[in-house]
């Protein structure tokens, strides 16, 4: 599982909003260095998961509407990316031969599996709140 750019850029977006107050997609393009063609997707998908709000009109903007402290690293690369794997035979519908010709099953499937479940558990232990205001050092792969 790869942090994605997508998902970086929600960060960054997320980041931006940490006061509460609304701001344009220019303004947060802008500070924090996102091309404003992805903060616009990337807003309507953090929309639509309910992290923030968008105001319409001339005096509209985006709005965090989400305590970061309920938002984990996992919930943002899912609602970003939704199937975002470590490896491509991991995503629903890969059609693998090595795998079909092999009844036993194949051992770095099965590896990869196991790598996916625990990235998948570890960045899910962190609140973005954490990551946004937390020192690095603290976060320790266990």
């Amino acid at each position: 599982m790869i942090i994605t750019r997508e998902t970086d850029y929600a960060t960054r977006i997320l980041r931006s909003l940490t006061d509460m107050q609304l701001k344009n997609i220019r303004e947060i393009s802008d500070d924090q260095l996102i091309p404003r063609q992805f903060a616009y997707k990337i807003s309507k998908k953090m929309e639509k998961a309910g992290y923030i709000e968008i105001v319409r009109g001339a005096q509209g903007g985006c709005r965090l509407i989400r305590d970061l402290h309920d938002i984990t690293l996992m919930d943002l690369i899912t609602v970003m990316d939704r199937e975002n794997m470590v490896s491509s035979c991991l995503e629903s519908g890969y059609f693998c031969p090595y795998r079909k010709r092999q009844y036993d099953g194949c051992s770095v499937h099965n590896s990869l599996c196991q790598i996916q479940h625990k990235l998948t558990e570890y960045f899910s232990t962190f609140t973005l709140y954490d990551m946004m205001f937390n020192h690095a050092d603290s976060f320790e792969m266990k």
